[in-house]
């Protein structure tokens, strides 16, 4: 297998993690600042929609380290 499905398997893992971070991050830091930790009820759906992508994205980069893996050997 060339390197370069390897190289292109590991951008995208390191992506899509990356992209997990941000997802759960800043709107996790907005949520506690903004008092919605204590009343969960009042928080708006784009808090629960950024936290669904960050899990979605952080299992997309472990579907892609796996495939990095099976390219290795």
């Amino acid at each position: 297998m060339p390197k370069i499905f390897k190289t292109l398997a590991t951008i995208a893992a390191w992506t899509l993690w990356l992209c997990a971070w941000v997802a759960f991050l800043f709107p996790f830091v907005s949520f506690v600042a903004k008092g919605y930790l204590v009343n969960v009820a009042d928080a708006p759906m784009g808090y629960w929609i950024s936290f669904a992508v960050a899990i979605a994205s952080s299992v997309g980069a472990g579907f892609w380290m796996l495939v990095r893996r099976k390219l290795e050997g």
